[in-house]
């Protein structure tokens, strides 16, 4: 191949003024990958996206051959073929006779001969690996080399740009929360820290359901904030909950909407947002604000409803009394299968079982902060990164 450096060159700065345009990563890596394989003149390309921590891809662009031998490799595989990332690069001479690559398909396999892979570092435990494949018996100039490890560094800019520009929206997003937490401690003269105990109920409940840590942490942020909708409502509704008029509780009833819509815009909170709009939703299809029913209703809602309804029994309101543990868990019973989800309940009474302390929750404003602030990071890097780059990148693409 004769270097053509100014189209090269001309390709780089179009690669960088999408960088620094803060174009969509997708689009970034999809360029470089077909420019790679047509200035190679190679049979195809593929960038990948791994998590060394996890030891999974977590996504693949390509462009080219769908090489499907490399394409539908995994993690494990994948590592053995380019063993040595301590290299520059790493050469597969004949990729045919290569017993460590799946024959998953032999039309592909006898189509590929030479595959060359590059690695690129990225933020945190994310690598990127860079596959270039031919038809016949290549091996890479050193200018050749050059141009696709350039390429291949463009692409682990754009992808540690894009995870710093997410840093720094998670330090938004996690004083956002705190504010939140905050205000609804400073309107919560009348019921002081209900939305703490309900947060803490429904974390153990969901724990007692086996969810994962994901969506543990998101239903106990949601418990934090399942009443911010009420920052809207004045005071002297606050004041007289229980003792409303008919257009005063109308009032109150748009509450989750509100807070909803609140988050809406926040989009690290897009699973936390439904879990407060339908928090008041009944199992049964009876509540509000949208009057949806049974499995309609989000998992993380239905044991909000549990636990908020458990605790303000427990803890009563003006114009009505607490009740006694008894009495709270007989009021569930009754409202299995109409009010609540059975399996919820049942998850929720052996949560009290198993932990009788729960009924005794005295966590500050302060411990609950701290939990906030050590639960952000594990939700941006397993909830928001992971999204977008499933958004960005879809399986098989």
């Amino acid at each position: 191949m004769t270097p053509d450096f100014h189209e090269f060159f001309t390709l780089f700065a179009k690669i960088s003024k999408k960088i620094h345009a803060n174009t969509d990563t997708k689009d970034i890596l999809a360029c470089i990958v077909e420019n790679i394989t047509r200035i190679l003149s190679a049979k195809g390309c593929i960038f990948w996206i791994l998590n060394t921590e996890k030891q999974c891809i977590e996504t693949k662009i390509f462009h080219g051959f769908d090489y499907q031998s490399l394409m539908r490799t995994d993690y494990t595989t994948l590592m053995t073929l380019f063993e040595d990332h301590k290299k520059a690069c790493v050469v597969i001479p004949n990729a045919r006779e290569d017993d460590r690559i799946p024959d998953l398909e032999r039309l592909g396999k006898r189509k590929i001969n030479s595959v060359t892979g590059l690695f690129f570092n990225i933020s945190g435990p994310y690598t990127g690996l860079l596959a270039v494949y031919f038809m016949g018996n290549r091996t890479l100039e050193p200018h050749e080399l050059e141009l696709v490890t350039a390429l291949g560094e463009q692409g682990a800019t754009a992808l540690e740009k894009a995870m710093g520009h997410d840093k720094k929206i998670l330090e938004i997003y996690r004083k956002i929360v705190e504010g939140f937490a905050l205000a609804i401690e400073a309107r919560d003269r009348v019921t002081h820290g209900h939305s703490r105990r309900v947060a803490t109920l429904s974390r153990l409940t969901a724990r007692q359901m086996g969810l994962d840590d994901v969506m543990v942490k998101n239903i106990f942020h949601a418990g934090i904030l399942h009443d911010i909708g009420k920052i809207g409502t004045r005071d002297t509704v606050l004041d007289r909950l229980g003792h409303l008029t008919p257009k005063e509780m109308e009032q109150i009833r748009q509450h989750p909407v509100l807070g909803a819509d609140i988050l809406v815009p926040l989009t690290f909170f897009e699973d936390i947002a439904p879990m407060i709009r339908h928090h008041h939703e009944r199992f049964d299809g009876t509540g509000y604000p949208d009057k949806i029913e049974g499995k309609h209703i989000p998992l993380g809602a239905r044991i909000l409803a549990v636990c908020d309804v458990f605790e303000t029994m427990t803890a009563g309101r003006p114009g009505m009394r607490s009740k006694d543990l008894g009495s709270a868990i007989c009021e569930l019973k009754h409202g299995v299968g109409t009010l609540f989800d059975p399996n919820v309940v049942q998850a929720f009474f052996a949560m009290i079982q198993a932990h009788p302390q729960a009924m005794e929750i005295h966590e500050s404003i302060d411990d609950v902060l701290d939990m906030l602030r050590q639960n952000m990071a594990d939700l941006a890097l397993q909830n928001r990164l992971e999204k977008k780059t499933a958004r960005l990148f879809p399986t098989g693409f």
